[in-house]
């Protein structure tokens, strides 16, 4: 049996639609066009199972803007375009079992510490792209044509599992899974079979010539000296006997040329051999996320900012649930002002920290920063951090951004109590919970209850926690009586002599949430408006 070569996994595993996809590949060899069938297929293949649900985090961490802003392959000056949806549904199918990040991260380490078996990886994905695309987008109409961009498809299918053969038998990580399968393939018949008909096609005879030129560079003559054909190539038949062949078919009625009969070994070798191109499919999505998020770490390179692979803790350890030195956030990786790293890390193994400063004075995007880290980390990519100790969560709740839509019936403070709700109903213990602006959308001393309780219950789930606030008030008694809920700990902005966000967080809680200095800020003083109506007032009149 051909072992899967799954590079997600420590067991392998096979996601996509196998019947599926091998209606494809049949269409595929018969000249039928493709569209994106096969994109849709490793869009929608399945996931090994996982407690992270992807409702919980996608639409909050903005995932797709994420990957469509930040992950891009280009190579040799060709910008190859990627598969989002693939590359989405595998960040969200984030594992928690510790082998598998670790396997993950041990082929990234293999990728930064050996330029050969990246080149070799760099390679394989252009080949098998290209495989891909051949499948995808046939070129070839006519009968002779066919024949000639199916043997197009079985010189690059065969290109790439000699790749993978030749190209990691040195690997060390996962990347032998590549070796290992394509060893795997050369020892089947179907790829003997492959071999020979592609040295067949490629060379059926060898023709020795002597020409003679004269003075005008014309030639002169042409003499035969040999013609050897490759008699021990399994096709090979004597000319009598393909001949008489061609002379049975010819009274039995049936006109075939030799490309058409050609034809029909192409295709009864490519039906032989497509079982084994399947799991190469999914490869391709598989090294794409690998090459994509290299890509990233190397733009982030290029504005100062570290990425790094994150030693990764299992969730029974007991030390620090969180460390993370020049932490910063890959959604503002796109400004024109490059994000500002800071360093976040908890004292405790199950710690609730609440957050507290400014107006944007960088709360909500620290927290954002905070759950992208957990997800890459975990996911066994790099965090967007210099070094970073994370440990394995069983999933991710994140709350930040309001949505709106006209049928709704309860209002924000409805919308967002009905969020707590599916919190605590359905989130698995021992999960990353992350909380902004918690309770806002009432008066404060009902939306300091309601904090309270959340806090409360939070400490009941084992979570790693991080809400922010503007009850500074009661974030200060929290603090203070920190008996009352043990195992708080506190952040707040740090500010310049300015009293302005240096976007970097000291313990303790926030004196002021400065929204005088903020309006001013963004001229919304009494001053400025009065002006501006007294502008409109002599306008209209």
């Amino acid at each position: 049996m051909i072992p899967i070569p799954d590079l997600l996994n420590r067991e392998p595993f096979l996601g996509i639609d196998r019947e599926a996809l091998s209606d494809l590949l049949g269409l595929a060899i018969l000249g039928r066009e493709i569209g994106t069938e096969f994109h849709d297929l490793m869009a929608e293949a399945d996931t090994p199972p996982t407690t992270w649900r992807p409702e919980f985090f996608e639409q909050d961490l903005f995932i797709d803007r994420l990957i469509a802003e930040s992950f891009e392959i280009a190579m040799d000056g060709v910008q190859y375009p990627i598969n989002e949806r693939f590359l989405r549904r595998a960040l969200s199918a984030t594992p928690i079992d510790l082998r598998t990040i670790e396997f993950r991260q041990s082929i990234l380490r293999e990728m930064d510490e050996n330029e050969e078996i990246l080149a070799s990886a760099k390679q394989l994905y252009r080949e098998l792209f290209a495989l891909l695309s051949l499948h995808r987008t046939p070129r070839y109409h006519r009968i002779v044509d066919t024949a000639a961009h199916n043997l197009d498809i079985l010189k690059q299918s065969r290109l790439v599992i000699d790749l993978m053969h030749d190209g990691f038998g040195s690997a060390r990580s996962g990347l032998k899974r590549l070796h290992e399968g394509a060893a795997a393939i050369h020892e089947t018949e179907e790829y003997r079979t492959l071999a020979a008909l592609l040295d067949y096609e490629d060379q059926l005879a060898q023709l020795n010539l002597d020409i003679a030129l004269g003075g005008d560079g014309r030639i002169r003559r042409v003499e035969v000296r040999s013609l050897d054909e490759c008699s021990d190539n399994r096709f090979w038949t004597r000319p009598i006997k393909r001949f008489w062949g061609r002379l049975r078919l010819g009274i039995g009625g049936y006109s075939m040329t030799n490309r058409e009969l050609l034809n029909r070994v192409i295709e009864r070798v490519y039906v032989s051999l497509s079982p084994a191109l399947i799991p190469l499919i999914q490869m391709l999505g598989q090294l794409e996320l690998y090459l994509a998020v290299r890509a990233l770490r190397d733009r982030a390179a290029g504005r100062g900012l570290a990425m790094c692979i994150p030693e990764i803790l299992p969730d029974h350890d007991t030390g620090p649930a969180f460390v993370c030195e020049d932490l910063w956030n890959p959604l503002l990786l796109h400004q024109e002002r490059a994000p500002v790293p800071c360093t976040v890390s908890t004292a405790g193994s199950v710690p609730i920290t609440v957050v507290t400063g400014p107006n944007s004075g960088g709360k909500t995007r620290l927290i954002q920063a905070i759950a992208l880290a957990q997800l890459l980390a975990q996911s066994g990519l790099y965090a967007p951090c210099g070094r970073g100790r994370l440990r394995v969560q069983n999933g991710l709740f994140v709350s930040l951004i309001e949505r709106e839509s006209a049928d709704q019936v309860e209002g924000r403070l409805g919308r967002e109590l009905v969020r707590i709700r599916t919190l605590f109903e359905e989130m698995e213990h021992g999960s990353m919970v992350i909380l902004d602006e918690l309770c806002s959308g009432t008066n404060p001393s009902e939306g300091i209850e309601v904090f309270t309780l959340v806090l409360q219950l939070l400490r009941r789930v084992d979570p790693v926690a991080y809400v922010t606030t503007h009850f500074l008030d009661h974030a200060r008694s929290l603090e203070e009586n920190h008996h009352e809920l043990g195992g708080l700990e506190f952040l707040q902005v740090e500010l310049d002599e300015a009293r302005r966000s240096t976007y970097q967080f000291n313990g303790g809680v926030a004196r002021t949430s400065l929204a005088a200095l903020t309006a001013e800020r963004l001229g919304v003083t009494f001053e400025n408006l009065s002006t501006a109506v007294d502008r409109r007032r002599t306008k209209a009149s």
